[in-house]
C-alpha cells in the first residue's frame, strides 16, 4: 500500500506524518500522481499528525511509493511524489468523505 504523507517545511527540514494508505493504482487515478511529479527520495522527518495540523504555512500531500508498491513495467521509481491537490482534497478523494481540516484554527 502506498502511503499518503502530509508534509510541511520548517526551514530546510521536511516534516510530516502518514495520514492514509491506498493501493498505488488508486493513488494514481484519484490524486493525479505521475512520474514527472517526483519530489524526493528522502523520507520526511516523522512527527505526529496533530503537529502537522497545528503547523502554520503551506502543507502538501506526498505519496510514498515503495518497492513493494511497484508492479511490472511500473513507471514510478521508489520515492515521494507530489499531488497537485491540497492535503484535504487528497484525503477526501481517498476516503470519499469529508476529513478533518489540516489548517490550525479551521
Amino acid at each position: 500500500m502506498a502511503k499518503l504523507w502530509i508534509v510541511y517545511r520548517e526551514g530546510l527540514r521536511l516534516l510530516g506524518a502518514v495520514s492514509d494508505e491506498a493501493d498505488l493504482a488508486r493513488c494514481i487515478s484519484s490524486l493525479d500522481i505521475a512520474p514527472w511529479r517526483f519530489f524526493t527520495v528522502e523520507r520526511p522527518e516523522s512527527v505526529s499528525l496533530d503537529k502537522v495540523r497545528a503547523a502554520r504555512g503551506r502543507k502538501r500531500a506526498l505519496v510514498e511509493v515503495g518497492e513493494q508498491d511497484r508492479y511490472d513495467l511500473c513507471p514510478f521509481s521508489v520515492g515521494f511524489f507530489d499531488s497537485p491537490y491540497s492535503p484535504e482534497e487528497c484525503l477526501r478523494r481517498l476516503s470519499g468523505a469529508a476529513s478533518a481540516p489540516l489548517e490550525a484554527g479551521s
